[in-house]
């Protein structure tokens, strides 16, 4: 049918499947290695002998420490090297096909994972057999892809709503389109369709993060109660049940924001634009496997086109704001990816329901830091919005280095409340930096660098952890903490560049007009 235009509940049972997975495998392959190394049954009462432990156990807890972060950034490489190339290429690929085209696979190569998860856990099977299910689930895309897809159509739908706004009224005013009554049409572009974008982006990425930490403290309490492998199971259902959403219920937003091709474009493209929603999904992904060479390499160009077409002032802050968001990542995915073997090993020990508690404190950084871009995108530039996260992200890490009591290490959340801002500003300042027609492109832009710097973050931080982790398990939150320093010079570089306000600051990106109505969309490409 393809009638609701609703993204979020996508990002939501997406999100709880996929959260109550990396904790649930991490602690997994914990509890495996454990059992390798000490030859006795791990269980939840573990925890009581990690702190009073004797000089043997504390050798085969650092063991089982060390192998535990190669084995998982091992995983984790799998899995992102071969989406690297598959992120870009469905994120490119939904600007002709649809969004469900980057949405629909990175389901099913979930699904699969998780599968062969549970087949893992039950039959006790062996741990190498998890790379090759990373390797396989990388290829369709992963979260990065579906994250690139869900926010292209947020875009996409910001785009219909602020055309439709003025009304039939405006006639071809483009001052009409921009401006109250006794308001600059700086202030109007500025409060108006740019912050609207903002807001929504920082929803879904609030969405997001509730249920990162809501989803782990369930798998907590799920595997205190039932063991590794029934949670895998409902991980499974989970996905099925987002994958039926996307397939039978949720419209494509493409076919009402970008124009259809003329009559003389090619036949595969207009039988494509006709079909039905529910109908054109399975065609797109067919129809994204199965794009030719030159197909492929024309969806590549469209973003080196992206910079190729736009001014040299455009290009060097869109540049900068890619560069900054890669780092934030990396510092904040880097910085966070061994907080659990942090957790499990001396002076804390924590049991899996103290890690769910943890996370479940988490949600309290994603509702602070969408109040924080409702409340400062009113008052502060999207930069310093930006800046108040990074000093947030850099805070929070350097207690985490220094947490070596229980209480500490909940405290923790507090210093990071502010931490998540940059991704959703970051993201609209992109998306406000190029036109509707190029959404696509600058979100697979942005999935790509998101899983380079996650590849890079990886290497470095979870080898890193291995390295230090006799002599000061928290050295690698005291680097991320100092890393962040980068993206904040970066910023100020973005913020000194000289403005044009004839050309780019409030630059009208191609004039999208709606044939239709004659509506003029004013999208501003300078907030910085």
């Amino acid at each position: 049918m393809g009638g609701s235009y609703l993204i979020q509940p996508v990002v939501a049972f997406y999100s709880f499947g996929l959260f109550m997975t990396i904790p649930l495998l991490q602690q997994y392959v914990y509890a495996r290695l454990w059992e390798q190394l000490s030859s006795a049954p791990y269980s939840s009462s573990q925890s009581a002998q990690c702190v009073n432990s004797s000089s043997n156990l504390t050798f085969t807890i650092m063991e089982v420490q060390k192998q535990a972060s190669v084995f998982i950034l091992y995983a984790e490489l799998s899995f992102l090297v071969p989406s690297m190339f598959s992120c870009p290429l469905l994120v490119s690929c939904s600007d002709s096909l649809g969004r469900k085209a980057a949405i629909v696979p990175p389901l099913l190569g979930n699904l699969l994972f998780s599968v062969c998860c549970f087949l893992i856990s039950c039959f006790s099977l062996d741990l190498h057999f998890l790379l090759g299910a990373s390797f396989v689930a990388g290829l369709f895309g992963g979260p990065s892809a579906l994250l690139g897809g869900c926010f292209a159509y947020v875009a996409d739908r910001c785009r219909e709503e602020a055309r439709a706004g003025p009304g039939p009224g405006a006639g071809g005013s483009v001052g009409g389109a921009m401006q109250r009554p006794g308001g600059s049409p700086e202030t109007e572009v500025r409060q108006g369709p740019s912050r609207r974008r903002t807001l929504s982006m920082a929803s879904v990425d609030l969405i997001w993060g509730l249920i990162a930490g809501l989803a782990p403290a369930c798998t907590g309490v799920l595997i205190y109660a039932i063991g590794f492998r029934w949670p895998f199971l409902i991980v499974f259902l989970l996905y099925l049940l987002t994958l039926a959403y996307v397939v039978l219920v949720l419209g494509d937003s493409l076919a009402s924001v970008i124009p259809l091709p003329s009559p003389s474009s090619s036949s595969s493209s207009s039988s494509s634009s006709s079909s039905s929603s529910s109908s054109s999904s399975c065609s797109s992904l067919r129809g994204c496997l199965g794009l030719s060479r030159q197909k492929l390499l024309g969806q590549l160009q469209s973003v080196y086109m992206m910079f190729g077409t736009g001014s040299r002032r455009r290009n060097t802050a869109l540049g900068l704001t890619l560069a900054v968001f890669a780092l934030f990542k990396m510092c904040r995915d880097g910085g966070m990816s061994i907080i659990i073997l942090y957790q499990l090993n001396q002076p804390l020990c924590w049991s899996e329901l103290l890690i769910g508690c943890s996370s479940l404190l988490g949600m309290i950084v994603h509702l602070g830091s969408y109040a924080g871009v409702s409340f400062f995108s009113r008052c502060l530039g999207d930069a310093n919005v930006v800046l108040l996260g990074l000093l947030s992200l850099a805070g929070g890490l350097l207690m985490a280095a220094f947490a070596h009591t229980t209480l500490l290490m909940l405290l923790v959340r507090l210093p990071l409340i502010l931490s998540d801002m940059p991704s959703a500003v970051l993201r609209s300042m992109m998306s406000n930096l190029v036109p509707g027609s190029e959404q696509g492109a600058v979100f697979a832009c942005v999935v790509f660098l998101e899983m380079l710097s996650a590849c890079v973050a990886l290497v470095v931080f979870n080898s890193t952890y291995a390295a230090t982790v006799t002599w000061f398990s928290g050295f690698s939150f005291l680097l991320a903490s100092l890393l962040t320093v980068i993206p904040a010079l970066l910023i100020g570089v973005l913020k000194g560049l000289p403005q044009n306000r004839e050309e780019d600051r409030y630059h009208l990106t191609a004039e999208e007009v709606d044939v239709g109505t004659g509506v003029v969309e004013a999208t501003i490409t300078g907030a910085v």
